[in-house]
């Protein structure tokens, strides 16, 4: 009688492809400018090229400094829909835009930073022109953003750069007030 070994080879698959990530260290507020202590490296699942991942081992240069639009818990992956772009169209989605309103009241101007969400009121009244709309910029009396030959007498009128969809920037710039200026816009700021 012939003995028959039989050998079992126990078959697994490959393990999934990982990719090294930035996540925050710890709890960050909306608002907060990254430093590379608010920030550590871990290996998540997915391939480096995964939509909205920024930042494999050795690019935490590229994250400090950056302002985040929203709070980030600690061990959470910092993406980039989190991050205030750099530029006023750095990562607007194809059908939004950035655009520089006039603020009626430039006092209230130094409530809003970049990063924060507000809703958009014409200055004369009604419904909002804009809600959810993300500030890029704000303007400050040392740095406005809009300058060049607008007729002015003494400072440029201040106001924020914001990012609108293109339905929503023709509701903002419809019409031009009574004097013939621009429209100029009031924010109530989301919390």
């Amino acid at each position: 009688m012939v003995a028959a070994l039989l050998l079992v080879a126990l078959v697994r698959p490959p393990p999934p492809p990982t990719t090294s990530a930035l996540v925050a260290a710890r709890d960050l507020p909306s608002g907060a400018v990254l430093t590379a202590d608010d920030l550590r490296t871990t290996q998540i699942r997915g391939e480096s090229d995964s939509p909205g991942t920024v930042g494999a081992v050795g690019r935490v240069r590229d994250l400090v400094g950056r302002l985040l639009t929203s709070p980030v818990a600690a061990g959470e992956l910092v993406t980039t829909s989190r991050l205030v772009p750099r530029t006023a169209a750095e990562g607007l989605p194809g059908d939004t835009v950035a655009a520089h309103v006039l603020h009626a009241d430039e006092r209230s101007l130094d409530l809003v930073s970049a990063g924060q969400r507000v809703t958009l009121f014409a200055d004369t009244g009604g419904e909002p022109l804009a809600t959810d709309v993300l500030v890029l910029g704000v303007d400050t009396p040392e740095t406005p953003a809009l300058t060049g030959s607008l007729p002015t007498s003494g400072s440029p009128p201040r106001g924020l750069v914001i990012a609108l969809p293109h339905t929503a920037l023709d509701r903002v710039f419809a019409g031009q007030r009574p004097d013939g200026g621009p429209p100029r816009v009031l924010t109530v700021i989301h919390p």
